[in-house]
C-alpha cells in the first residue's frame, strides 16, 4: 500500500479547513436606541412652572406605542393615558433579554446579547404642578435589534405620536420648556459581514404649540442633538460600531405670546428607533471546490519542485 505525503495531508487538511471556514461563515449586527428624557416642565415667562390652576381648560393625553419584530414576527402594544408605562414587547432569545423598565445601554459589544427585538418605555411624573406634586415628567425610551445569526430584526417605542395638550391659558404668557436629556445610539456590524449587513440606530425629538383655531404655530422646536446628530449605522463595509453618547444635554425653548382664552394645542413626538439586517454570503458549491482544489493542486507543485 502506498502511503500518502505527510506534506500533502497538511495541505490537504489546510484546505479542507479553509472550505469549512467559508462554509460556516457568520456575521452579527445589532442597534440599540436609548432616550431618556427628564425635568421636563411647562415654565411661565417668569421661569416659574405653570399650575393646574392656570388654565381655565386642560386636556392631556399621551399615546404609546412599542413595537419588536424578529424574522417577520412582531409584538406590539398600545396604551393611552396621562402617565403611560407600556410593558416590555421582545421577540426571539434570550426571553426577555432584560427586565421591565431597564435603560440602561449595552456597553459590552461587539459580543451581542442574542437574537432579537426589543422595545420599552416608562413615563412617570407631570409637565406643570398638580396640586401638590412639582411640575417635572420623566419620559423613557430604547429600542434594540440584536442578530446573532441571519435575519432581520427590529425594536421601536413611540412616546407621543399622538400626545395631546390642549389648553388655555387664564391670562396671556408665553410658554417656555424646559428639560434634560440623555441621548444614546449604537450600531455594529461585525468584520466580513458583507453588503447585506446592516445595522442602524436613531432618535427622534420634537414639539410644536400652535393655535387650535386659527392654525398658527407658536412654537416649533426639533433639536439637532435629540434627532439627526443621534442616527447611527454600520455595514459589511463599513463594519465595526459607531456611537452617539454625548451624555446629559440641558434643552429650553420659548413659545410666541399665547393670548387668554384661546385654545391651543401642544405636541410632543419621541421615538427610539433600532434595525438589523444580515445575510451572511456564503460561497457557491462551485466556488468552494474550486477554490479547493486549488490549494491542492499548489501543494502538488510544490512538491514536484522538491
Amino acid at each position: 500500500m502506498k502511503l500518502v505525503p505527510t506534506s500533502l495531508m497538511k495541505h490537504a487538511a489546510i484546505a479542507g479547513l479553509c472550505l469549512a471556514a467559508m462554509n460556516g461563515a457568520r456575521a452579527d449586527a445589532f442597534a440599540q436606541s436609548v432616550l431618556l428624557i427628564d425635568n421636563f416642565r411647562l415654565l411661565h415667562s417668569s421661569g416659574d412652572a405653570f399650575k393646574s390652576t392656570d388654565f381655565t381648560t386642560f386636556f392631556d393625553n399621551v399615546s404609546v406605542t412599542s413595537t419588536a419584530s424578529l424574522n417577520g414576527v412582531s409584538s406590539t402594544a398600545t396604551i393611552d393615558g396621562s402617565t403611560p408605562d407600556l410593558a416590555h414587547q421582545f421577540v426571539g432569545l434570550p426571553t426577555s433579554p432584560r427586565a421591565e423598565n431597564d435603560f440602561a445601554h449595552y456597553s459590552a459589544l461587539p459580543s451581542v446579547p442574542g437574537t432579537f427585538g426589543y422595545a420599552d418605555q416608562n413615563m412617570t411624573g407631570n409637565a406643570v404642578t398638580i396640586g401638590s406634586r412639582a411640575a417635572g415628567a420623566r419620559v423613557e425610551t430604547r429600542g434594540e435589534a440584536s442578530l446573532g445569526s441571519d435575519g432581520h430584526a427590529g425594536g421601536r417605542s413611540d412616546v407621543g405620536t399622538q400626545t395631546l395638550f390642549q389648553f388655555t391659558l387664564g391670562t396671556s404668557d408665553s410658554m417656555s420648556i424646559s428639560f434634560d436629556a440623555k441621548p444614546m445610539t449604537q450600531a455594529y456590524a461585525s468584520i466580513g459581514s458583507g453588503s447585506e449587513t446592516n445595522a442602524i440606530a436613531r432618535l427622534d425629538w420634537s414639539i410644536n404649540i400652535k393655535n387650535a383655531t386659527t392654525g398658527e404655530m407658536m412654537l416649533n422646536y426639533t433639536p439637532g442633538q435629540l434627532n439627526g446628530d443621534g442616527s447611527t449605522s454600520r455595514n459589511g463595509h463599513a463594519f465595526g460600531t459607531s456611537t452617539y453618547d454625548p451624555g446629559w444635554l440641558t434643552f429650553s425653548a420659548r413659545s410666541l405670546q399665547l393670548n387668554a382664552n384661546e385654545m391651543y394645542q401642544l405636541t410632543i413626538n419621541q421615538s427610539t428607533y433600532a434595525n438589523a439586517m444580515q445575510k451572511t454570503a456564503v460561497p457557491e458549491p462551485g466556488s468552494l471546490a474550486l477554490f479547493g482544489l486549488g490549494l491542492l493542486g499548489m501543494s502538488l507543485m510544490t512538491r514536484r519542485r522538491k
